[in-house]
């Protein structure tokens, strides 16, 4: 008997609903119920997974797969799924009947009250222009939806799509007997009508489409008909969007791989936190990390019941610490190879060998693992000493986590040219680039990844926003969005605008060395450091504090006047308006002294750094530097000095690291004492001349500090060794409105 697609499914269909009347959750269970999920051997796990590159008629993409593979160990390395409950539909199987057939067979036959169930689609998007006749109430006339594997079709070179509606997928999640969905959508509909935003592949489909199909809202309505009065009005779990309606999702490139820039850092964060993160956290540490590429234009959204429960996933992981990676095969006793997951993409690009890892929850005779090879985000690793026994085998997905982390000392920019610059453009660039000992590539095509790129401003405007100006070059983030303050007047050489920009070139290296000191997951300093505003009482805007590192002193928020949760449970990254003023409270909840360091970028694309004041007659000695000690806290600016640190009046994004150390940062003041503005008697904020003289000089001096710690390897005069015990970097990042 052969079945057509709409009996098929309305055959699943009818069995998995009929359950969801017998089974479904209680909705006055307490949270507490949503922690005990893996706990409870009677409740299930459930993942679809669905990724295409593969859509053939030049349209092709590049990072679907991974997004599927880096879900599917997060799930089961992570969070305790079952292999055989993920189920994976790729490329040439994620058809229009594959896709639906799958989640209805998959999730909705199998699906009982009180099981999580995940659906992950990585791939095309776009609008959908619909006809009155079809949906007469539709004021826009269009609706989104994604594009399966058979969804492209060329007639007369036209570009037309047949596609799987939001709004189905929104019908099929409430047809399932369980409120615990979880929907990530790694795609988007809004187009810009290209396949490419700066140097990153984009998700939306470049054309929208008049073409669906009827069986469509037919397929709906008998979803509809068929959901439970229960259901009627209820959301389909929690939807996790990569961008927003007028936003595109992009695609990250990496040295050998290619993922979605929102799975990337979706996953990467959930590798590295601890257990249950609530949702709006997530999506704010998801949101940091396609900032810098994007500079505001992909932000993820949120859509969920009031109802549910903000906790990721739903799931409390079985193991309470994050992890930096998993061994994914074993080669024998001594040797093996490990997946990078809990790792930024821009660290991961020069996370270098001989980095230790050791075993999560290993013993004290456990061996470290050290770092031999990698490519992409797979690397071989062996035991450091291979005359000891350890005490537990190497085993497939056993978790790493990260020890002594290796970065080479000669790290330079990458620069692409904007592909619109003519020939000549493009050889006089490469050769004004070659006399930038800073700039180590420069790219002219290809996969690799990027820093910044060097174009026309009219290559990435918009016809409304395009001036007079428009002609003339910049430089703009890897998602194309141009950097303040670095359009050049209109007629100008391109060999005298790279000159012109070789001070932001500085500054870019800067804060990427700044970057890859990040490490607020892996880090064993025990500290915690809260941005405030004061209006004109403090109260919190945005808090960071390590989560590996072991508090044996409970330090405890004695700031009476500190509103705590004003703004840290805000959806979104912060926003300050102007001339707001700001504080830093830093807090060592530890048992050592803590040296500590502040450095930003504010709005006005300025380079800053607060230093406290020290005694210039004490050179060299950890007495010239203020310090935190074990079980106190600091503000900074000290209120009682009279600095007053205020948001600029420009708007814009402004980036803040937080550094400390167990010893002081003697380089880096050295280096800081050579700005003409530098005081050595009171706390100050500077405007950094030499911001990459004073980025190199931290490196050094973490590498210092780490040497007091490190007893497994000797120094390389080609690497930095970055010990975690020895230092941690914490990130804010804030709009200025």
């Amino acid at each position: 008997m052969k079945w057509d697609r709409r009996t098929f499914l309305q055959t699943l269909l009818t069995w998995g609903v009929a359950q969801e009347s017998l089974t479904r959750l209680n909705p006055t269970q307490q949270f507490q119920k949503y922690y005990q999920t893996l706990a409870e051997p009677t409740h299930r796990k459930l993942a679809l997974l669905v990724g295409i590159n593969d859509y053939g008629q030049g349209f092709n993409l590049k990072g679907c797969v991974t997004d599927v593979e880096r879900q599917k160990d997060l799930l089961i390395h992570r969070f305790g799924f079952n292999p055989q409950d993920i189920l994976t539909v790729t490329d040439k199987e994620a058809t229009r009947q594959g896709i639906e057939t799958a989640f209805v067979e998959h999730l909705i036959k199998q699906a009982k009250a009180g099981d999580v169930v995940i659906f992950h689609f990585s791939g095309y998007g776009n609008y959908i222009n619909i006809p009155p006749d079809i949906v007469p109430t539709l004021t826009k006339g269009q609706l989104p939806g994604i594009i399966a594997k058979d969804g492209i079709t060329l007639n007369n070179g036209n570009p037309s799509t047949d596609n799987i509606l939001e709004d189905t997928l929104r019908l099929l999640g409430r047809s399932l007997s369980t409120d615990k969905v979880t929907m990530v959508l790694d795609t988007s509909y809004h187009s810009s009508g290209h396949t490419v935003q700066g140097n990153l592949r984009v998700r939306s489909f470049p054309y929208p489409t008049d073409n669906i199909e009827r069986e469509e809202f037919t397929f709906q309505a008998e979803l509809k008909q068929k959901l439970p009065k229960s259901k009627a009005g209820t959301n389909a779990g929690i939807i996790l969007s990569a961008a927003g309606s007028q936003q595109l999702a992009t695609e990250i490139k990496g040295n050998g791989f290619s993922a979605g820039l929102f799975t990337y850092a979706l996953t990467q964060h959930l590798w590295s936190t601890v257990p249950a993160s609530r949702l709006n956290i997530t999506l704010n540490k998801t949101t940091e990390q396609i900032l810098p590429i994007m500079g505001g234009k992909q932000e993820p959204q949120q859509e969920n019941s009031p109802s549910q429960p903000l906790f990721t996933y739903y799931l409390l992981p079985p193991v309470s610490q994050g992890a930096e990676a998993f061994i994914s095969s074993v080669e024998d006793s001594a040797r093996a190879t490990m997946t990078l997951t809990g790792f930024p993409a821009n660290i991961v690009r020069y996370y270098g060998t001989n980095s230790i890892f050791y075993p999560l929850n290993s013993s004290s005779s456990s061996l470290p693992l050290q770092l031999r090879s990698r490519n992409g985000l797979t690397a071989k690793v062996r035991q450091l000493s291979s005359e000891q026994t350890p005490s537990e085998p190497l085993a497939v997905g056993q978790l790493l986590q990260e020890s002594l982390r290796c970065l080479p000392q000669s790290i330079g920019l990458t620069v692409a040219l904007d592909p619109q610059l003519q020939r000549i453009e493009r050889v006089d660039a490469t050769s004004a680039f070659s006399a930038i000992d800073i700039v180590s590539d420069v790219l002219t095509e290809g996969e690799q990844p990027i820093d910044c790129i060097l174009g026309l401003r009219s290559s990435f405007s918009s016809p409304s926003s395009q001036t007079q100006e428009t002609g003339t070059y910049s430089l703009f983030l890897p998602g194309g969005v141009q950097l303040p303050n670095t359009l050049g007047k209109s007629g100008e050489a391109i060999k005298s605008a790279i000159e012109r920009l070789r001070p932001t070139l500085e500054k870019l290296l800067a804060m990427k060395l700044w970057g890859l000191t990040l490490n607020e997951g892996s880090s064993q300093v025990p500290w915690r450091v809260t941005l405030e505003g004061l209006d004109p009482k403090p109260y919190a805007i945005e808090q960071r504090q390590t989560i590996r590192a072991k508090i044996k002193t409970v330090q405890q928020n004695t700031d009476e006047n500190t509103n705590e949760t004003s703004a840290l449970n805000v959806p979104g990254l912060p926003k300050v308006p102007r001339g707001t003023r700001l504080r830093y409270r830093l807090e060592n909840l530890g048992e050592q002294p803590l040296y500590y360091l502040v450095l930003g970028i504010n709005s006005s694309g300025k380079a800053i750094a607060y230093v406290p004041p020290y005694e210039e007659e004490i050179e060299a000695s950890e007495n010239d530097q203020r310090l935190i000690e074990p079980g106190m806290k600091d503000f900074i600016p000290a209120t009682s000095t009279g600095l007053t640190w205020t948001t600029s009046s420009t708007k814009g994004w402004e980036h803040i690291v937080a550094i400390a150390a167990i010893a002081p940062f003697q380089k880096t003041l050295e280096t800081l004492k050579g700005i003409s503005e530098f005081k050595t008697d009171k706390d100050q904020i500077l405007t950094l001349e030499n911001p990459l003289e004073v980025a190199k000089a931290l490196l050094q001096d973490l590498e210092t500090a780490s040497n007091q710690t490190n007893t497994l390897l000797d120094p390389n005069p080609d690497s930095y060794i970055l010990d975690v015990k020895a230092w941690s970097t914490l990130s804010f990042i804030y709009q200025v409105i």
